[in-house]
């Protein structure tokens, strides 16, 4: 199995208890926000994340050095749980565990991940205006991820559960040109026969 598909499955096996302990202990929600804010801080000090996932330091350190900074802010739950994952060196497998926590939160709250992919990054209000509107179309609740990548030119590409919907400038250029060659092909084995 490639180490992609391991931390993966490790992921879905870890988010999948912690979230079944939450919804046991009718907590899902405290942890996901106490998760949430780990993730800010994981994405915001690299410096703190690098130490975390140092061999150098024993995992004893680690967690006293993650209850000291955190044991006021997050939930007896979730402390818990990232001691079993220091415990089991699991600890860069942690923002993986995050998301998959989020998706499963997400399901259960009745939310749709719908990812956008733009030429250019949009005002807060556009994001705002466009989840509205995505909402409104598919008729659920909305939890947008928001992607800038120049090269889709403009428009958007926007993706949900298994369905895409292209309707970047790029695609519809490569339609275009697409096109026009199956049109040429077809004039050109006409006019051979």
């Amino acid at each position: 199995m490639k180490t992609g598909n391991v931390i993966v499955r490790l992921a879905e096996i870890y988010a999948n208890t912690l979230f079944d302990l939450g919804r046991e202990s009718e907590m899902a929600d405290t942890v996901k926000y106490n998760l949430d804010a780990l993730a800010e801080v994981i994405a915001g000090e690299k410096d703190f994340w690098t130490l975390l996932g140092s061999p150098y330091f024993s995992q004893e350190y680690k967690e006293q050095l993650l209850r000291k900074i955190l044991s006021a802010r997050i939930a007896d739950l979730t402390m818990d749980f990232l001691m079993v994952v220091i415990r089991h060196d699991r600890l860069m497998v942690l923002p993986h565990i995050i998301e998959k926590y989020n998706e499963l939160w997400d399901h259960s709250n009745g939310y749709c991940s719908v990812k956008v992919t733009v030429s250019h990054a949009m005002t807060d209000d556009e994001v705002k205006a466009m989840s509205d509107d995505i909402a409104i179309a598919i008729n659920r609740k909305v939890r947008l991820a928001m992607a800038v990548e120049p090269a889709v030119i403009g428009g958007a590409s926007i993706r949900y559960d298994d369905m895409v919907i292209d309707n970047t400038v790029r695609n519809r250029l490569l339609t275009a040109v697409k096109t026009i060659k199956n049109q040429r092909k077809g004039r050109i084995k006409t006019h051979e026969v």
